[in-house]
């Protein structure tokens, strides 16, 4: 995996959204977070990250709208993993729509994760 990339993780649940922080600050050098679409979009922008990780469900943005935004007016190439509290039929369907096949249903398999973000940086590497 390389170290290198930056991650966005954006999730609107404290206690979730800083176990996983913890988790990745400590295999990655550059690890930002929001709270909601709004922030993280707001970070993506002065920040460029190659890896946005978000949630499909928050307040004022949420996860698909970041992603859709991202993709169409600042950076096309950015990968995505995305995960939901639920298990939606269409949540695979939502993804698939944006060009990722990374979505995680919570709660959050490290192993998973960390394969998702694996084939993402390949992907990152590719480009």
């Amino acid at each position: 995996m390389n170290k290198y990339i930056k991650i966005l993780y954006v999730e609107d649940d404290k206690q979730i959204r800083n176990e996983l922080f913890k988790t990745l600050e400590f295999d990655f050098d550059e690890v930002l977070t929001a709270v909601n679409g709004e922030e993280g979009l707001k970070l993506f922008k002065g920040n460029q990250p190659d890896l946005v990780i978000s949630d499909i469900q928050m307040p004022k943005m949420d996860g698909i709208s970041i992603c859709k935004e991202i993709q169409k007016i600042i950076n096309k190439d950015t990968e995505f993993i995305l995960t939901t509290a639920f298990n939606e039929t269409n949540f695979r369907d939502k993804a698939q729509s944006l060009g990722t096949e990374n979505h995680i249903t919570k709660p959050i398999n490290i192993k998973k994760l960390y394969t998702h973000i694996e084939n993402c940086c390949k992907q990152i590497k590719g480009k």
